[in-house]
């Protein structure tokens, strides 16, 4: 049986697409293999969304060149974001490659494979959590970002066909359903004239089998009182606000088209503070935006001090052609924006830690991940503070549980951004 094998670039909603393009291969026949040097056929879903992830994406494609002339000679697939972006110019520069598949092109894909599209999804997460896209494209066009260029305007499933597609993953062993789109809070808005999102988490938090859901991408501009209280009274969405925030200087928030000001973020986190006071908020900033000087790089250094967010991400702003920021004057030295980067990370470390050490001699719900992967830890699992790869995790030093099994857990210590705990009954 010939094999393939597949690498996902970017986020959680590249890695969909990545499951359908996987699902679509099996129902060639094809088997799936992590062992690139066994595959008869290596795709590859780029990511396109800035310079360090566009440079990724070249590099991985060049290096699965590499095994074009071993004795399988396996066809190499490229697909994805930096397509939808760079055709021309990727096919002049990467003869290595013997197709490009536009971007969610699933039919063309099966065509190659002499095999029929279908809309299935083979998870390539692990089997008790999946990612539930619920919109693609993007209405924001924040200065910075290509993102609306690349994927189009926002495009939401339907209520009905999101549902059925969680029901299938719960049946798969999903316990953790996580919510991905460019902007939640917007779910619905194109099919139905006003946002559904709370409409639409009614419908999963009643699914049998999953029992945490977790969102992503609640833009601060679309966060309304009625999502905070759902979130806030619901036995199963985490109690875990993923909003990025990007910056808090008024004057950038206007230049990156943010459509939100201070104050208004200001009165978000006092809300969710107030109603739910065990809430995690995990964000992320970008610093090295176009006319982001000394004073408003300490207004969002102070910002974040004062705040002391569970979580956070930091970006250094990436040029993006097409986008209005490109062309801004005010352009900031990459090295300054680098070292404005290490400097936050650097203070939100010690906050993090401190966060972190309240839970010491606490029990928390753990959803098991697997082995530990960590020297002198048996498991590793998440708590509601983490979401998977971007956020920390939880060691384990004793117990037994199976991957994705939920168990009760002390916790005994801590580090900067992980949790030392022990299974309990």
């Amino acid at each position: 049986m010939k094999k393939y094998t597949i690498i996902s670039l970017g986020c959680p909603k590249n890695l969909v697409d990545s499951e359908i393009f996987a699902a679509n291969a099996e129902a060639a026949g094809l088997q799936y293999t992590e062992d690139i040097s066994q595959a008869n056929f290596i795709i590859i879903n780029t990511c396109g969304f800035i310079e360090d992830a566009k440079q990724e994406s070249i590099n991985t494609i060049l290096a699965a060149s590499q095994y074009k002339n071993s004795a399988e000679h396996p066809k190499l697939i490229v697909t994805g974001c930096l397509v939808k972006r760079y055709l021309p110019d990727l096919q002049k520069a990467l003869p290595e490659v013997d197709h490009f598949v536009q971007l969610k092109d699933f039919s063309y894909f099966s065509q190659l494979l002499n095999s029929k599209n279908t809309n299935k999804r083979k998870l390539l997460t692990s089997n008790h959590y999946a990612y539930l896209r619920i919109s693609d494209g993007c209405n924001n066009f924040c200065s910075y970002c290509a993102i609306p260029y690349i994927r189009g305007r926002l495009q939401s499933k339907p209520i009905p066909e999101l549902v059925e597609e969680a029901k299938i993953l719960a049946k798969q062993g999903v316990k953790e359903l996580i919510i991905t789109a460019q902007d939640t809070t917007l779910y619905g808005t194109d099919l139905y004239g006003e946002p559904k999102l709370v409409a639409l988490l009614e419908k999963l938090e009643k699914i049998d089998g999953i029992e945490w859901i977790r969102l992503f991408y609640l833009h601060p501009a679309h966060i309304t009182s009625a999502i905070i209280d759902k979130i806030a009274s619901s036995p199963k969405i985490l109690n875990y606000f993923e909003i990025p925030l990007q910056h808090i200087n008024d004057e950038i928030l206007l230049s990156m088209n943010r459509k939100v000001t201070r104050n208004r973020i200001e009165e978000i986190i006092t809300e969710i503070r107030t109603k739910i006071p065990e809430a995690v908020i995990r964000t992320t900033f970008i610093v090295g935006y176009p006319g982001e000087d000394e004073a408003k790089y300490n207004e969002l250094k102070e910002f974040i001090l004062t705040n002391e967010f569970e979580r956070i991400g930091v970006f250094t702003y990436s040029p993006e052609e097409g986008t209005p920021a490109y062309s801004k004057k005010t352009q900031i030295d990459s090295e300054i924006a680098e070292t404005r980067k290490d400097e936050i990370m650097s203070l939100q470390q010690p906050i993090s830690e401190r966060i972190l050490s309240h839970f010491v001699g606490k029990k928390m719900k753990v959803l098991i991940d697997g082995p530990a992967t960590e020297s002198n830890f048996i498991l590793e699992g998440r708590s509601y503070l983490d979401g998977p790869e971007i956020d920390g995790k939880v060691l384990l030093t004793e117990g037994k549980a199976e991957a994705g099994e939920i168990v009760d857990v002390e916790i005994i210590d801590n580090w900067e951004y992980d949790l030392i705990g022990k299974i309990v009954k």
